[in-house]
């Protein structure tokens, strides 16, 4: 396999730092980008002692933040004017509603529409490197959510899985219409649901609740990595676009998630509120 040169966001704990200890087991150099810098340090320093030759830098991102993402794009372009593959990992679940910088209910604004941003903003690089790969994370909790403008800046009552199931549906519309929308030759974009995953995402569940009916479903982070390094680095992948999968394989998604004037409608709304100008449409938008 040639050298790959990988950018992950969230690399540094859960599904993300495994996903990094495999691809740059597999040879590739991966790029952390990571809002806490003592982690993110500590992600590499433990990636660098099992593997001392492993190719591991840091950038800073703040997600929560699109001044910060655009800052951090431009230091990527700078540095790394050649990205094989962006992983879109990142994310966060808050109990209660919190908010962006810029305003924006915080898993909406930071587990997708950041990731918007910092993936347009990064197409020259990974255009650079075609045929390049875009992996963006989505969960099987896509099925709960529902497109509503309405929370974007707010949903009252704050409905935690509501705001989770809209943001992972958001990432998934925007997997499908960012490969509607890229000549797949140059980059492709799939998304994929990782696994129930024993992370901290679920500590809003009541423990009884949790110990009996989900404990016992969960995968491990080193499982659920091994679905994001494959999309990321396996040939039977190129040239696959615009399509969802799990560890079964290709996975049933929401008929929303689908259809192009509802992926083109909320991709270009997006565009309008990040204040960049979409890709250009395919003909069979309609």
């Amino acid at each position: 396999m040639a050298h790959k040169t990988v950018l992950i966001t969230g690399g540094n704990s859960g599904i993300g730092f495994e996903t990094a200890r495999q691809l740059t087991a597999r040879g590739a150099a991966v790029i952390l980008a990571c809002r806490d810098e003592t982690k993110a340090q500590a992600a590499l320093a433990s990636i660098k002692n099992d593997m001392p030759s492993a190719e591991v830098s840091l950038v800073s991102l703040d997600l929560g933040s699109l001044d910060h993402v655009r800052q951090c794009a431009e230091v990527v372009r700078d540095r790394f004017p050649r990205i094989d593959v962006l992983i879109n990992n990142a994310g966060v679940v808050p109990t209660r509603q919190q908010f962006t910088q810029d305003g924006f209910e915080m898993q909406f604004g930071v587990n997708y529409l950041a990731h918007v941003l910092f993936t347009q903003l990064l197409l020259p690089s990974l255009e650079a490197a075609a045929p390049a790969r875009v992996v963006n994370l989505s969960s099987v909790a896509h099925w709960l959510g529902h497109i509503n403008p309405k929370t974007w800046r707010g949903r009252f009552p704050y409905l935690v899985m509501d705001a989770y199931g809209q943001s992972k549906l958001a990432n998934l519309m925007f997997s499908n219409e960012l490969g509607r929308r890229i000549n797949p030759h140059k980059v492709t974009s799939n998304a994929l649901h990782p696994g129930g995953v024993d992370t901290g995402i679920f500590r809003h569940v009541p423990k009884p609740l949790f110990n009996t009916l989900i404990k016992p479903t969960l995968i491990s982070p080193k499982k659920a990595a091994e679905l994001p390094v494959a999309l990321a680095l396996d040939e039977q992948y190129a040239g696959v676009t615009a399509r969802y999968f799990d560890h079964a394989g290709p996975a049933r998604s929401r008929p929303v998630a689908r259809r192009p004037v509802a992926t083109a409608r909320l991709y270009e709304r997006s565009c309008e509120l990040l204040h960049i100008d979409p890709l250009p449409a395919p003909e069979d938008t309609g």
